[in-house]
């Protein structure tokens, strides 16, 4: 049977000749998914187009909401590039080429411009939470896309769960990662709900080592495939913490690693504590 290509959305193409730079701001905002604005990028760009080596005009928006005219999907780092022109070389105009989307839902026309730079898992994540997941408005009180404030990042717990229900040591793909958001039952979300607090009792400074993925996946994972107390498993966090072995594993950050430490806290920790863990497999792949 043949296969159905999805058009992309139907875009217009409008040239600003000598746009006003001083228009930036009422013309242009940036989403809250966009990636974040790198100031070396930015001051790569701008020395570019005062050199006038810079030819990528192109700026792919979408029709905004209020004053602003256009959300930026692409291009934002072009656009903070002439910010930085204004204000430093007092550049006054500057040709642009808009790429005006005229239909389609931005977050995922924002995906798919980003197919051949790809997006990191992070990133994908950012343009998926639109504000009606159940996965992301569930953990909101405890997660954010950037980990602020003592919050963990939706990342980091994304990949912990994906390690425990698949148990490949893989992290979820980015390309894949709508159809495991869409696996993620109630009951997962709960079961996140309840670590996260064991896991801050356990480390309360968020650049210790216990947030190393070889260790916080492992953690995570003894925690959804065993049936154990809040107390039970923070007393098993101390012993990890305590560990050197473990220590020394995490380091090395490969397969190796991550099945080692598995099966250390299951043979050698657990029964510290009198704790019969469940024991499974650990896949290098899914």
């Amino acid at each position: 049977m043949a296969q159905t290509i999805k058009m992309p959305p139907q875009a217009k193409i409008i040239i600003l000749k000598k746009f006003p730079l001083s228009k930036l701001e009422e013309t242009f905002q940036y989403t809250d998914f966009a990636r974040r604005i790198s100031k070396q990028k930015t001051h790569k760009i701008a020395h570019s187009m005062m050199d006038n080596k810079f030819v990528d005009k192109f700026i792919h928006v979408f029709p905004a909401k209020g004053d602003i005219k256009y959300d930026v999907l692409e291009g934002q780092h072009r656009i903070d590039g002439l910010r930085y022109a204004r204000e430093f070389w007092n550049i006054k105009t500057y040709d642009l080429v808009l790429v005006v989307y005229l239909e389609g839902d931005p977050r995922e026309i924002y995906r798919r411009l980003n197919l051949g730079t790809p997006l990191s898992l992070a990133e994908h994540l950012k343009g998926i939470d639109n504000g009606d997941s159940r996965f992301f408005n569930g953990l909101r009180q405890y997660c954010d896309h950037y980990g602020k404030s003592g919050k963990l990042r939706y990342v980091q717990i994304i990949n912990c769960l994906h390690y425990a229900k698949s148990t490949s040591i893989r992290p979820v793909r980015p390309l894949t990662v709508d159809d495991f958001l869409l696996s993620i039952s109630v009951r997962d979300i709960m079961t996140i709900k309840k670590f996260i607090p064991v896991l801050h009792q356990v480390a309360t400074n968020s650049g210790d080592n216990f947030y190393h993925y070889t260790i916080m996946r492992n953690f995570f994972r003894i925690y959804f495939e065993n049936d154990m107390s809040d107390d039970n498993m923070v007393q098993l966090g101390v012993l990890i913490k305590k560990s050197q072995k473990i220590q020394d594993l995490s380091e090395k950050r490969d397969t190796h690693a991550m099945r080692g430490i598995y099966h250390y806290i299951i043979d050698r920790l657990g029964p510290k504590l009198n704790l019969h863990l469940e024991k499974g497999l650990v896949k290098d792949k899914e």
